[in-house]
């Protein structure tokens, strides 16, 4: 009965700019969108293990190396300790997580003595934030919203044809 009004826009991953779905490449930045299809986490990952982050992108449109519902997966089951964030090289995030995971398994194991010790329940706020981040991530990678960090790399062939 409804239906729903086709998309005019879209946003420009590097530069988030609102462009029309027609358009071949962004007014502001000059990404062309077609590259988007070569776009690559492993090697946005090997960047990032650098300190290299000049070309990286952020974008939630999943490159051919990164699965969906194995994303979906790694952060149903090992998303307290960060695992879905080790799998696209966020590794900065995935290391607080994982270092939140072990807080709250130190307060789970010494619960007692640490209720002893502290008198206010100020302890136990990174927990909240942890599980709280566990769940919103896991709201995003549903969605599909989850941005993952790609580069825009352009086959041999298709650079020999360029030139």
């Amino acid at each position: 009965m409804f239906k729903k009004k086709p998309k005019t826009y879209k946003k420009c991953p590097r530069c988030g700019n609102k462009c029309l779905m027609a358009q071949e490449n962004c007014e502001e930045c000059g990404l062309i969108f077609g590259r988007l299809e070569y776009a690559s986490n492993r090697a946005a990952k090997e960047k990032i293990r650098h300190f290299d982050k000049d070309f990286v992108i952020y974008t939630n449109q999943y490159p051919s190396d990164v699965s969906w519902i194995k994303m979906l997966l790694l952060t149903f089951f090992t998303g307290l300790v960060g695992g879905h964030y080790y799998y696209v090289g966020k590794y900065w995030k995935g290391a607080l997580m994982t270092v939140g995971f072990i807080y709250l398994v130190f307060c789970t194991i010494f619960n007692a003595e640490l209720v002893n010790a502290l008198t206010s329940y100020y302890a136990y706020f990174p927990i909240g934030v942890l599980g709280l981040s566990w769940i919103v991530s896991l709201i995003y990678v549903a969605c599909k919203k989850f941005k993952v960090p790609v580069i825009v790399e352009m086959p041999k062939q298709v650079q020999e044809v360029v030139k």
